[in-house]
């Protein structure tokens, strides 16, 4: 039994989750490295292949200032010191993170570095939300690119990584919550699947033979279902699913719920109880299942309702 479920009833919502995570200088999951210029100049040139030649040409000077080209968060304030928002000098340090411990990026603002730990000279670095990696006094050493997961050192590096050191920080993941209403009316999924508990009353059948000898069955009318339940009364009238066998003009079929159901031991009138939705792709294929708490009896009277939560 299956149904298509209108674009109306379903509702996907983004919402951003973080991890947090920490690293420290005895890390193998991360790489420290260094760029120094004088083994990236090249007959007046800085190579790209070079960690040093990277690091200008993607982040720093033409590109750094170019709102086109530049990578990475930049702020609307200038540092009047340098007259540039980044300055790379003649050398840098850097922590380089993998994207499995990034996500879809570093979280801004999230980010706190301690330097030389559990020593009188500790330094804490955090960043400002906007690429920069600042002291407590809000003077600037760096920079971090939240997307690539590179921390990059370009000021006092004498007195940077040369001890124990510990990053803290979030990674993002975009998660999103997908809310399926689905709609059982009166008239849906309230008829037992048991070929042995069902009779089809008034249905024809015809076949079809083609000019090429080919048989075709259609059914041009369509039969009704019925209960196949035969049961006695206490005044010994007679409760059958066949016209012939009738109290008065009554029935026994899901029009007459209430007659039958009162003597249905169970109660239940062989009426299907729901214990399991399954969602189905475009192509037929089971996608996802929803277990519900307890089983829910599909009534024939009143319509049910089921919303369903998952987050992919």
């Amino acid at each position: 039994m299956l149904k298509q479920i209108p674009k109306s009833d379903i509702s996907i919502r983004p919402f951003k989750a973080y991890k947090e995570w920490s690293f420290d200088n005895t890390s193998l999951e991360i790489d420290t490295l260094e760029a120094n210029v004088s083994s990236s100049v090249l007959s007046g040139l800085y190579p790209k292949n070079t960690i040093y030649g990277q690091l200008r040409a993607q982040f720093y000077y033409d590109s750094g200032d170019n709102p086109i080209l530049r990578s990475g968060y930049k702020s609307n304030v200038y540092d009047d010191s340098t007259s540039k928002e980044r300055l790379l000098d003649e050398s840098a340090k850097i922590i380089s993170i993998p994207i499995t411990y990034i996500g879809e990026g570093i979280q801004r603002g999230s980010l706190v570095f301690i330097d030389d730990v559990n020593l009188e000279t500790e330094e804490i670095y955090t960043d400002d939300s906007f690429g920069n990696l600042q002291n407590d006094n809000g003077i600037r050493v760096g920079n971090v690119f939240y997307n690539q997961g590179l921390i990059v050192f370009t000021r006092t590096l004498e007195n940077i990584l040369q001890s124990q050191w510990k990053l803290n920080y979030k990674s993002t993941k975009t998660i999103y919550e997908n809310e399926y209403l689905i709609v059982v009316n009166e008239d849906e999924f309230n008829i037992s699947q048991n070929p042995s508990a069902i009779v089809e009353v008034g249905k024809v059948d015809e076949y079809i033979t083609t000019t090429d000898n080919k048989i075709f069955k259609t059914t041009p009318i369509t039969g009704t279902k019925y209960i196949k339940k035969l049961s006695t009364l206490d005044n010994g009238n007679i409760l059958d699913y066949r016209y012939s066998g009738s109290i008065g003009a009554i029935n026994a079929g899901f029009e007459h719920y209430d007659l039958s159901g009162s003597v249905d031991s169970t109660g239940s009138f062989l009426a299907p109880y729901i214990t399991t939705i399954g969602l189905y792709d475009d192509a037929g294929d089971l996608v996802v299942v929803a277990k519900l708490p307890k089983p829910i009896k599909s009534e024939p009277q009143i319509p049910v309702n089921f919303i369903i939560r998952f987050d992919t």
